[in-house]
């Protein structure tokens, strides 16, 4: 028996298409090498009872809403590049969307997978890896739902090909489903940028010469002999660490108070204030001293974050809609050896090189270097010191998933009741999301999940044991101030 069966489609593959199908355009920053190999799942939990039938009904409709109905077609590949073909009109044996529904006669804690869910705690905790969680697919639409019901919560279960979209497009996808749901469709925004990649419109915008800005952190770039080394240092830490271990961190407000404190303590003051660093920062400050600290000799580290393009071009900030599609780029965080250790230090310079790099100017300076040079797969953008452990940072703090879903019009009955319960009815309690297939080669990533509703935070992290070392006593001494945990 498998807890979640959503079945994304395949890799695409050329079929027959009927003469009636849509073809959608798929955009540069969606059809590149690294995302095609990307199917992603996500799980949120919820501790209520909802109606499965009416979650189905409500996406189904979202997705035959205007351009939203690109979200239900189908890949396929025609002449080396990506296309998406939607049925018109959707039927049951071409469906927006591939649903299936389990419900078990029991409740949650019950079951021997879904009971090591991770879940909050008094104190701050680590808890069991999600990889037990990954299902199977096969060939069908692009969106996959999958809904477990047990007597007191339901896990909704969604897949789809990391072509499709983003983090910010999740969060669009919840906020249209939600509004469905609740019988506000005249509320859902236009899917916009369908036919027009609004990404390279902004990035082949005619501008003088003398008005571009260079890409600065490109002067960093690996390339020939220094990523060739890069390359073999890596191949290197492979052979000698072969484990890694995926586990959740849960990680009380108050405890993140506690080292936003620690943090700026470490920072000198100017005229008696210290410099500003947000909740973000010190998210990664802590997580790169685990890593760095972690290490056999000291190295330098490269912090790799996703830089969301929606929000730094002025061209897709003022808009009357959203865009479900994939907008990120990179982001680098360079920290000397000397300094990886420290809280104040990596957190000032995470601080710095963000600002940097976030400007417009700069990240289209990063996407026309895309066009130029690198085969728009900004995963092949590599910056940084030849000899630097790479550490992917992402956070999904902003995308606010835990107050973005309400399906509490699917409301059957409360699982949780009581003092305990701090979310509203119909709301998520935890989520997750993974790729179906994991190589190797994924170490070091941490991802902030986002804050629940007691704005205590929730992290994944893809770490070497000797890592998880460090973290574990972390929590450890956290935990000297607080109530132990047993988890």
């Amino acid at each position: 028996m498998r807890l979640f069966r959503a079945s994304p489609a395949r890799d695409p593959t050329p079929l027959l298409n009927s003469d009636n199908d849509d073809v959608y355009p798929v955009h540069m920053l969606d059809d590149t090498k690294t995302l095609r190999n990307i199917v992603v799942t996500w799980t949120l939990r919820f501790n209520d009872v909802l109606d499965a039938d009416k979650l189905h009904a409500s996406l189904s409709k979202l997705l035959d809403i205007g351009d939203w109905r690109k979200v239900g077609g189908r890949l396929r590949l025609k002449d080396g590049k990506l296309e998406i073909h939607v049925p018109r009109p959707f039927t049951a044996e071409r469906p927006a969307v591939s649903y299936t529904h389990q419900a078990l006669d029991m409740n949650i804690e019950s079951h021997s997978l879904a009971k090591t869910l991770p879940r909050a705690t008094d104190g701050p905790s680590i808890q069991p890896g999600l990889r037990d969680f990954i299902c199977q697919y096969r060939d069908t639409p692009q969106l996959s739902l999958h809904v477990t019901s047990f007597d007191d919560a339901t896990l909704v279960a969604l897949s789809w090909p990391h072509t499709l979209m983003d983090v910010m497009g999740q969060q669009a996808l919840l906020r249209g489903w939600s509004l469905v749901l609740a019988g506000r469709d005249s509320e859902v925004p236009p899917l916009l940028g369908v036919r027009e990649d609004a990404i390279c419109a902004a990035a082949d915008y005619p501008v003088k010469k003398e008005d571009q800005e260079e890409f600065e952190v490109g002067r960093k770039r690996l390339r020939g002999w220094a990523m060739f080394m890069f390359g073999l240092r890596f191949a290197w830490d492979l052979l000698w660490n072969q484990v890694v271990e995926t586990r959740t961190i849960y990680l009380p407000k108050k405890v993140v108070a506690e080292l936003q404190r620690q943090t700026q303590g470490e920072l000198p003051a100017t005229d008696g204030e210290r410099p500003f660093i947000s909740e973000g920062d010190v998210l990664t400050a802590w997580a790169v001293r685990a890593v760095a600290s972690s290490l056999p000799q000291p190295r330098p580290v490269t912090v790799v974050h996703a830089l969301n393009a929606r929000f730094r071009l002025s061209s897709l900030v003022q808009t009357s809609g959203v865009y479900v599609q994939n907008m990120a780029v990179a982001a680098f965080t360079f920290l000397t050896p000397d300094i990886a250790t420290s809280l104040g230090p990596v957190a000032l310079e995470n601080r710095r090189h963000l600002m940097e790099q976030s400007t417009e100017a700069q990240v289209l300076a990063f996407l026309r270097e895309l066009r130029s040079t690198s085969g728009s797969d900004p995963a092949l953008v590599l910056c940084g010191e030849p000899d630097a452990v790479l550490m992917p940072f992402t956070n999904w703090t902003r995308a606010d998933f835990f107050k973005t879903a309400d399906f509490s019009p699917a409301l059957v009955r409360a699982g949780e009741t009581g003092p305990s319960r701090s979310n509203p009815p119909g709301t998520m309690v935890f989520h997750h999301a993974q790729s179906m297939r994991q190589g190797p080669t994924v170490r070091n990533v941490v991802v902030v999940l986002g804050k629940d509703y007691g704005d205590n935070y929730w992290l994944t992290g893809i770490l070497l044991p000797q890592a998880w070392a460090k973290i574990e006593e972390d929590i450890s001494r956290c935990n000297e101030r607080y109530a132990p945990t047993t988890v």
